[in-house]
């Protein structure tokens, strides 16, 4: 049974956009399980996105709109990246949902484990219109920074 939280009470079933969360990260997971050879391999994560509004801001202060936020997770999967977590708590309250997980990021020999709660805010119409990420880790990896720096260096 999943128990999620509000507000004012706690249920026996998932909210709206708890359920849209779930549909993201999963839709994510199917990507990055089919491999990923550029951006566009994003798009059907779009479905569950305002791609207009979008912002996300990562757990380096990098700010991302939908087309640079691809860019970034095709810099994070590039060269094999391995990806799996483990939801903690997940609470929806009015039009945001806050998940905490730890991730497990898996690159050649190198093994990053992060503490991380994740803050998604939702338009009207329930698609995804930003997304804080807060973090712990003792190593971030530096695949994941580079391609975080390398999603915000203006293109010429």
């Amino acid at each position: 049974m999943t128990i999620a939280t509000t507000a004012t009470a706690t249920a026996a079933e998932e909210g709206p956009l708890t359920k849209v969360v779930r549909q993201f990260t999963a839709t994510q997971g199917q990507v990055l399980a089919a491999g990923v050879t550029s951006p566009s391999d994003y798009d059907p994560v779009a479905a569950f996105v305002d791609v207009d509004q979008f912002k996300r801001v990562g757990a380096y202060l990098e700010e991302l709109n939908w087309e640079t936020y691809k860019d970034f997770l095709s810099g994070w999967a590039k060269g094999g990246t391995q990806f799996e977590f483990t939801e903690f708590h997940i609470s929806e309250i009015g039009d945001a949902v806050f998940q905490e997980i730890e991730e497990r990021h898996q690159r050649g020999d190198q093994f990053i484990r992060k503490n991380v709660i994740a803050v998604y805010r939702f338009t009207p119409e329930g698609r995804i219109r930003h997304l804080d990420i807060y973090e712990q880790a003792k190593d971030s990896g530096d695949w994941i920074k580079d391609s975080a720096k390398a999603a915000m260096e203006p293109t010429s």
